[in-house]
């Protein structure tokens, strides 16, 4: 009878163990990070390589627009139900000499830049 007590209690511990492991929650970071010091320090006439040093490798290039690329931030705090989702875009054009010629912001606060 005792050893069959002890069973129990080690399953009901486990049980309890794997219920609160399966209660975790995780931020969800895909894509980009996208610092805001990084984003507004790029400026059209700017090179390539000190974009990319910048922001890293871009999310999404596009195949029929190989001067065009996208840089994608998805971020989601699970835990907070308060805070919303951020996705944010920037879309950066290069000309023939691979220099920034133009720049389109999407999901940002535009009153920083």
């Amino acid at each position: 009878m005792n050893r069959e007590i002890k069973i129990i209690i080690r399953l009901l511990a486990l049980t309890l163990l794997l219920t609160m492991a399966s209660c975790r929650t995780y931020e969800i970071h895909q894509g980009n990070v996208l610092e805001d010091e990084n984003v507004w320090s790029i400026m059209v006439g700017d090179s390539k390589f000190k974009v990319e040093s910048l922001l890293g490798s871009p999310a999404m290039k596009d195949p029929l627009h190989p001067n065009r690329v996208r840089y994608v931030e998805d971020h989601r705090n699970i835990e907070d139900e308060t805070e919303q989702e951020k996705l944010r875009t920037i879309e950066i054009t290069y000309d023939e000499a691979l220099r920034v010629k133009k720049i389109n912001y999407i999901g940002f606060d535009q009153g920083l830049n």
